[in-house]
């Protein structure tokens, strides 16, 4: 019985996220320093890229905010993931077609989606 709640609890915690967010989390300190190295000539790096424990699909650098892409909403439709911002508080100032939200996580990291 032990086991099967331990199960349920694992379960429960990955499909919220919370496993991901704690493995980002440990990786902020790895995910600053690509942060960093990225200019803004680099544009995306558009395949799968692993940063501390967390694999990312994409990496790449917007103006003064580098986007950490974890995953899409959806069919490859709504991207997610975290954002770097040092300059500033980031805002919904893309595409008019795009909705972007930001939460704040701690430090100059963000929590970012978009929705289209």
């Amino acid at each position: 019985m032990r086991i099967l709640l331990a199960c349920a609890a694992l379960a429960l915690l990955t499909s919220c996220g919370y496993v991901e967010k704690q493995r980002v989390m440990r990786s902020f300190a790895e995910m600053e320093q690509v942060a960093r190295a990225i200019g803004p000539e680099d544009g995306s790096i558009g395949r799968p890229r692993k940063v501390g424990e967390v694999e990312f699909q994409a990496v790449y650098r917007e103006g003064d905010r580098v986007y950490f892409q974890v995953g899409e909403n959806g069919p490859s439709v709504d991207p997610y993931g975290y954002v770097w911002s040092p300059e500033r508080v980031p805002t919904d100032d893309s595409d008019p077609s795009v909705a972007s939200s930001f939460e704040h996580v701690q430090g100059h990291w963000y929590r970012w989606s978009d929705s289209y």
